[in-house]
């Protein structure tokens, strides 16, 4: 008999979006509950026959999905005058939409009779009861409430989560990739490394099969699999699916449904946060960086590589760990065989030293496998700097959560050698952090924000001996990249991008054709590649590549909130429109309003 298999692929690509960017819910249809046979909870198959000789497969699988309570997407956040937080009172709160996609996906699985059980779960003020009645209304068989006033940070979020999972035992834990408000990306990995689980983040297709999930991953890279046994952790992203609407009967049914009430306290957590907000900014023009006298400082940056070939993002990292004046860097390899990539990381001004760890292990990137190393190698260093890309996003809250500390995420300016500013709220708000003196310092590097480090360096370098325990719950399928010769997208100093003004895959050679004019990368607008005219790893924005070019073209693009989150750092910006209104002119250097298929014919005959 064939193996059973439920696939929950990524929702059409001709789909429909709110002006925000995200997902607008699809009206669907909910089909009748299957019957289930109730045996033991471990992940199993039972098979009963219908009378028409067809075969229904049934698990007994149980689902954890995470649900967060954000301000509503599209409510243009406000920093208060006294710099003391952002203006919330009053303005509309809503379930965070990636969190939204996570009950969407559980509810599926649920629905195609491949889980039993699924329990929404949400650590919030009292007052978030009719949230957690949302996620009843969307289909949730019961709902924990873990009640706190307290603003939760990442760690304390990750480890109430865990005392979740050891009272609720689920097969599965899905929550959002980040949530919308402090955009920190580190929750669903923190978990996975309390826990001791694997973990699958930024997934845009999950199947479950045989004790098994499959998923793949949207990455900078393109298309990542990877296989990992159950229980496990998803994070989402938001090709995914579309959340349903929510319907009267639902509603009213929802409100009959078990709601359970806990405290930190009953689980045993203590919201003892490290971090503290010291200030809150409306975000300005990137200036030169500032180095910062401090003494006695050693930061090890891990180096992100590709095919033997170091990732831009790493020398962009140094630069971070440069501003701290005085400090000594170090950087990391983790490889298969990691003599080139540490060749060229030796060549880097400012390098102290290479470490290299060389492990069959290490062949493919796989953050639960690289975390317990980097964790061991990190005692006595002050500092541990990985950049903000989906290799560091996935990696460093493992590390973090090894270390029994909070992140510092998207790091675009240093103040002191515990002191940070990050951008929240898609950038409309930026917050100064201070981490404890007597802490170690792990942080994601907001790679726009930051040069190149030069090169003309001749760093030592040295073996490194780990004797680590590495997972074998994890393992890497694929890897689905486009081949091009042109320019990489994130370290680029020329971008040509399209949005949904460029009305179809087949017109979007007209960008590629603008782009090997100018010698530049090629990269889409979410709505573009929600529209499949072009693949997920060329995707400009909060939920994709923040990008930091000296130019950049953006045509069809309407200039939605979140696709000019990744744009913020861009030098000379140009606008091409047919629609004069379009918010990209709004901070666009120069503005062309016309046809574009008009508009660039006249460009390149003009570039020769």
């Amino acid at each position: 008999m064939a193996t059973p298999v439920a696939s929950i692929s990524a929702a059409s690509q001709h789909r429909h979006t709110h002006s925000h960017g995200y997902p607008k819910p699809a009206r669907i249809g909910i089909p009748p509950p299957n019957r289930l046979l109730l045996q033991d909870r471990a992940f199993f198959a039972t098979v009963s026959r219908p009378a028409t000789g067809t075969t229904r497969i049934s698990y007994q699988m149980k689902i954890l999905v995470a649900y967060k309570r954000v301000v509503d997407y599209n409510v243009r956040i406000q920093v208060k005058p006294d710099g003391s937080g952002v203006v919330i009172d009053g303005v509309k709160l809503s379930p965070n939409p990636f969190d939204e996609i996570a009950l969407e996906e559980a509810l599926r699985l649920r629905d195609k009779g491949i889980a039993t059980e699924v329990v929404v779960a949400t650590i919030a003020p009292a007052d978030a009861q009719a949230h957690l009645r949302n996620g009843l209304a969307m289909g949730a068989n019961r709902a924990i409430h873990v009640v706190t006033d307290q603003a939760i940070q990442p760690l304390t979020a990750a480890r109430t989560l865990l005392k979740l999972v050891e009272k609720e035992q689920p097969d599965l834990v899905i929550l959002g990739k980040q949530a919308i408000d402090d955009d920190a990306n580190q929750t669903g990995q923190m978990l996975a490394t309390l826990w001791g689980r694997p973990q699958a983040t930024f997934a845009s297709k999950l199947d479950i099969a045989d004790g098994k999930a499959t998923v793949t991953r949207e990455v900078d890279a393109g298309l990542e699999t990877l296989e990992v046994d159950l229980p496990a952790v998803v994070t989402t992203d938001l090709r995914l699916n579309e959340p349903r609407f929510i319907k009267l009967p639902d509603i009213m049914k929802a409100k009959a449904k078990p709601l359970e009430t806990l405290q930190l306290a009953d689980l045993g957590v203590e919201a003892a946060d490290t971090f503290k907000t010291t200030q809150y900014a409306a975000p300005s023009k990137r200036s030169k960086g500032v180095m910062v006298k401090d003494a006695a400082e050693l930061i090890l940056v891990i180096a992100e590589h590709h095919d033997g070939k170091l990732n831009a993002a790493t020398a962009k990292t140094i630069s971070a760990a440069a501003a701290i004046s005085g400090a000594s860097i170090d950087v990391l390899v983790l490889a298969a065989d990691p003599t080139a990539v540490a060749a060229e990381a030796a060549k880097i001004a400012g390098v102290a030293k290479i470490l290299t760890v060389a492990n069959a292990a290490n062949a493919q990137a796989l953050a639960q496998v690289l975390a317990p190393q980097i964790a061991q190698l990190a005692k006595g260093y002050t500092h541990v700097f990985g950049p903000s890309t989906t290799f560091g996003k996935d990696l460093m809250p493992c590390v973090a959560a090894l270390l029994g500390v909070n992140q510092v995420s998207d790091l675009m300016a240093v103040e002191g050698s515990h002191r940070f500013k990050r951008p929240i709220y898609a950038g409309n708000a930026i917050i100064t952090v201070e981490v404890p003196a007597d802490q170690i310092v792990v942080a994601t590097v907001r790679a726009a924000s930051w040069p190149e480090a030069a090169k003309g360096g001749s760093a030592a370098v040295e073996a490194a001996s780990v004797d680590a325990a590495l997972p074998t719950h994890t393992r890497f399928v694929g890897l689905a990249a486009g081949a091009t010769d042109r320019p990489d997208l994130q370290s680029a100093k020329r971008v040509v991008s399209g949005g949904r003004g460029v009305g179809s895959e087949e017109n979007f050679k007209v960008i590629f054709q603008l782009a090997d004019k100018l010698g530049a990368a090629v990269g889409a607008s979410r709505a573009a590649v929600d529209a499949g005219y072009v693949p997920s790893d060329l995707q400009v924005g909060q939920t994709g590549k923040i990008i930091s070019p000296e130019l950049y073209v953006a045509v069809g693009i309407s200039g939605a909130i979140q696709h000019l989150t990744g744009i913020k750092d861009a030098g000379t910006i140009v606008a091409i429109n047919k629609d004069a209104d379009s918010p990209i002119f709004e901070i666009a250097d120069i503005g062309l309003v016309g046809d574009l298929f008009t508009i660039l014919p006249e460009l390149e005959a003009a570039l020769g």
